[in-house]
């Protein structure tokens, strides 16, 4: 009996200590599924990586919100920004404006446009505006046309739609989109 009872206590320390050392499944990062939402961050169904973090906890702090808050309501980000475009002739300046080659744009106002998930899902973009046009095109095109409006200066070499030889161009009044053809008439005007 002594023996029988060794032996099962054995088999069940050696099963314990097997799946007591298993590592624990990492959960699935937010955005690397296009059904994902910001509830199931607050679930902790899936996680921020570290960029989406960043960028989470520096909107909440700017906002003056906790994380969750923002997270449960994502409109607040209206406040980010006054209206929802930039005037080119009157271009907004300050630590909100990034700039790369000639182009330019008012941070808040394009995440206001975009919104919290396109935010967290192109966090990794850092602080390049370029890589964030690129990333907004690849996840939502409609973003992408939204954040345009936040723009201005010379942003040829990274407003072009993928495959279309098309420029989107914002001014105050309208957003003009340009075929990258040997004519320039080949252009309409969105009003």
């Amino acid at each position: 009996m002594n023996k029988q009872l060794a032996a099962l206590t054995s088999t069940a320390l050696l099963v314990f200590g097997a799946f007591a050392s298993a590592p624990a499944q990492a959960l699935p990062i937010f955005g690397t599924e296009s059904d994902h939402d910001l509830q199931m961050i607050l679930d902790k169904e899936v996680e921020l990586d570290f960029d989406q973090q960043n960028v989470l906890y520096g909107l909440s702090g700017y906002l003056a919100l906790s994380p969750d808050s923002l997270l449960q309501d994502p409109t607040q980000m209206s406040s980010l920004y006054a209206g929802t475009s930039v005037d080119s002739s009157s271009p907004p300046t300050g630590g909100m404006v990034l700039s790369k080659e000639g182009c330019s744009v008012e941070a808040g106002c394009a995440l206001k446009a975009i919104g919290l998930v396109n935010s967290l899902k192109c966090a990794s973009s850092g602080m390049d505006p370029e890589s964030w046009a690129k990333c907004l095109r690849d996840t939502d095109y409609d973003s992408y046309l939204a954040a345009a409006a936040c723009t201005w200066g010379s942003c040829p070499g990274f407003s072009a739609v993928p495959g279309e030889g098309l420029y989107a161009c914002a001014d105050s009044d309208t957003l003009g989109v340009f075929a990258s053809s040997t004519q320039l008439s080949d252009s309409i005007s969105i009003d």
